[in-house]
C-alpha cells in the first residue's frame, strides 16, 4: 500500500455529522448482454487508458492507484479514494420480465428481458452532497471505460433512473454531469400503440394531409435546416414505424438514414441507408433553427406513454 493510503488509514478524515450526509448509495450499474471475461489486469488497463497514466495490477509496491481482487468483486483505488466494481453473470434482477412488463419504453422492456449479466461501480464511504457529486464523476469515468458493445442500458439505483446505452453515453459519462446519461434520451420513445386510437388517427390523417408543405419546404430547403420523415419499414410479417432523416425525395420515394435502431426487425440499424414510399409516411418534421414544423403524432404519443 502507498505511503500516502498507509498515513490516510492512520489519520482518516474526521467523520461528518449525520445530517450533513448523503447516505444514499454512490453507484452506477450497466447491464450487459452476456457476461464477461475480467481481471484486475484488464480493468487496470482501462483505467490506465482512461486516466494516462498507470494504474497498478496487481498492487505492487508504493503504488496510490491500483485494481486488485478476483471476480466477481475488486477493489479499486484512485485519489486516494476507493470503488467496488462488481461483476455477476446473472440478470440484475431476480424477474427481468416482471420489470420489463412494467416499462412503457419498448427499447429498455427488451434491454431488460435481454441481458444477461451486469457490472457495477460503487463508491465505498459517506460523502456530502458535494463530495457525492466528485464521486459520481469519478464513477462516471470508471463506468465509461469499461463501456463496450455488449452494454444494452445503465442504471442508477439511488435514484431508479434507468436508460438505454447509445453512442453518446460515454461522452456523457465523462462529463462534469455524469448522471445526464440516465435522462439524456436521443431518440425517439418507442411505446406499444392500438393502431384504432382515435387521437392517433386525427394525427396521421393530419400530417398526410399536411404532406404537400413538406414537400415544397424540401424542394426549396436550406443548409441549415433539417428534414425526418417517419414511415413503416418492414414487410408483411414484421414492420416498424421509425423515424428517417431525409436525403432525397424522388418517383415517389424517400431516401435517408435510419434515425433509430429497430426493436424486432436485426436486418437494419440506426444510420443505415434506407427508402420508403411517400404512402408508408405517417408523420413529417421540419427543423429550422428554433422553428419546429410538423411531429403531428408526437404528442399524442407521449400523452398515451403516460398513460401507460
Amino acid at each position: 500500500m502507498g505511503v500516502l493510503n498507509w498515513l490516510k488509514d492512520l489519520f482518516p478524515k474526521p467523520r461528518m455529522p449525520r445530517e450533513h450526509v448523503d447516505s444514499r448509495l454512490i453507484s452506477l450499474v450497466l447491464l450487459l448482454q452476456e457476461p464477461r471475461c475480467l481481471d484486475a489486469e484488464i480493468i487496470a488497463q482501462r483505467l490506465s487508458d482512461e486516466w494516462d497514466r498507470p494504474i497498478a495490477a496487481p498492487l505492487e509496491g508504493m503504488a496510490d492507484d491500483y485494481v486488485s481482487g478476483e471476480e466477481p468483486t475488486f477493489l479499486v483505488c484512485l485519489n486516494h479514494e476507493f470503488y467496488l466494481i462488481n461483476h455477476f453473470s446473472r440478470p440484475y434482477m431476480d424477474d427481468p420480465q416482471r420489470v420489463a412488463r412494467r416499462i412503457s419504453e419498448m427499447r429498455l422492456q427488451k434491454a431488460i428481458e435481454r441481458h444477461q449479466s451486469w457490472l457495477s461501480v460503487d463508491y465505498l464511504g459517506e460523502a456530502t452532497t458535494v463530495e457525492r457529486a466528485m464521486a459520481f464523476r469519478t464513477i462516471g469515468r470508471i463506468a465509461a471505460s469499461l463501456l463496450d458493445q455488449d452494454c444494452v442500458a445503465i442504471f442508477a439505483p439511488a435514484s431508479g433512473q434507468l436508460n438505454l446505452v447509445d453512442e453518446q453515453t460515454a461522452d456523457v459519462l465523462r462529463s462534469s454531469q455524469p448522471l445526464r446519461a440516465l435522462d439524456a434520451n436521443h431518440h425517439p420513445p418507442v411505446i406499444p400503440v392500438y393502431g384504432d386510437d382515435p387521437r392517433l388517427i386525427a394525427a396521421v390523417a393530419k400530417a398526410r394531409k399536411r404532406w404537400p408543405q413538406f414537400e415544397r419546404a424540401f424542394e426549396n430547403r436550406q443548409p441549415n435546416q433539417s428534414f425526418s420523415v417517419k414511415a413503416r419499414i418492414g414487410n408483411d410479417h414484421i414492420a416498424e414505424f421509425m423515424w428517417i432523416t431525409v436525403t432525397g425525395m424522388e418517383n415517389g420515394w424517400i431516401y435517408g438514414r435510419l434515425d433509430n435502431d429497430p426493436i424486432e426487425i436485426t436486418s437494419i440499424r440506426c444510420g443505415d441507408r434506407v427508402r420508403v414510399p411517400f404512402g408508408d409516411v405517417n408523420d413529417w418534421l421540419i427543423i429550422d433553427g428554433q422553428t419546429v414544423i410538423g411531429g403531428f403524432t408526437i404528442d399524442v404519443l407521449r400523452q398515451i406513454q403516460n398513460e401507460l
